[in-house]
């Protein structure tokens, strides 16, 4: 994807303004100051507590509660909000919250800006895409999300070494056994997917990168965006309606909020 997703995304986010919930515990008056900026694209509510009583902008809406994960969930799945962020709550309780209520197996695609090109990543959860099936439905479920928000997505898959390394470890020669029949089964499913070994460098340009395991596609997205100097706006959840990770890792929730505003306007809901 160029650099005109991005601008459509923020185009649609700003154009409708979707009911965001994000998740908040603790942070204190310098995390809300970094949602409120991010009120231009949304109208957020806020789910937790974010520390000791202090003044909320008239931008912001806050609900206290001592389970916020629950809570954030529940509004979801009630359509009080039309989209929610995990925000810095905990990804376990929330995870597995989300997965009870709406009875899925969580499916993250993280998208990523680069110079002159923005692509998802999957998988990016380190406990993600330990079989073929895994990521073949990241491949597969994946196109079709991308296709809801109107990308004809071109997919990558990766393996751990070059197509003529066949020999040199057993491992390698998994990794490309399972990389060559994950492409073929996914074009047999109706995506347009490539095989491109280890050479995650001939991907520029494609919408969606399939990576070996989540441990690999983890560190994919930590060396980018946490040594590299990436955006990251977040990971969406392959489901209906709009949920969208975000490392706690993060100083600023601008881009998980922009990304699940937009993809609220942009599924049409």
């Amino acid at each position: 994807m160029d650099s005109g997703f991005l601008d459509r995304m923020e185009r649609a986010a700003r154009g409708r303004k979707a009911r965001i919930g994000i998740g908040v515990d603790g942070g204190g008056p310098e995390l809300v100051a970094k949602i409120e900026e991010a009120s231009e694209f949304a109208e957020i509510v806020m789910v937790g507590d974010p520390g000791p009583d202090f003044e909320i902008g008239q931008k912001l809406e806050l609900i206290r509660t001592e389970d916020p994960a629950s809570a954030l969930i529940n509004l979801l799945a009630r359509g009080e909000i039309d989209g929610a962020v995990r925000g810095n709550l905990s990804a376990t309780r929330v995870m597995k919250r989300l997965a009870k209520t709406f009875e899925i197996r969580v499916r993250r695609l993280s998208l990523l800006a680069l110079p002159e090109w923005s692509f998802f990543l999957a998988p990016v959860g380190i406990d993600e895409g330990d079989s073929i099936s895994d990521r073949l439905n990241l491949a597969v479920l994946g196109a079709g999300y991308l296709k809801s928000v109107g990308v004809d997505a071109d997919v990558s898959i990766l393996s751990g070494g070059r197509l003529e390394d066949l020999g040199r470890s057993e491992r390698v020669d998994r990794t490309l056994a399972e990389a060559e029949l994950l492409a073929r089964l996914a074009r047999d499913a109706g995506v347009r997917a490539e095989h491109r070994g280890i050479l995650i460098e001939t991907c520029r340009g494609d919408d969606l990168i399939v990576a070996p395991d989540g441990i690999s596609g983890n560190l994919i997205f930590r060396t980018l965006m946490l040594l590299s100097g990436a955006e990251g706006f977040g990971a969406p959840v392959i489901m209906d309606p709009v949920f969208v990770d975000s490392s706690r890792a993060r100083k600023s929730f601008n881009g998980p909020i922009l990304l699940a505003s937009a993809l609220v306007a942009m599924k049409g809901r």
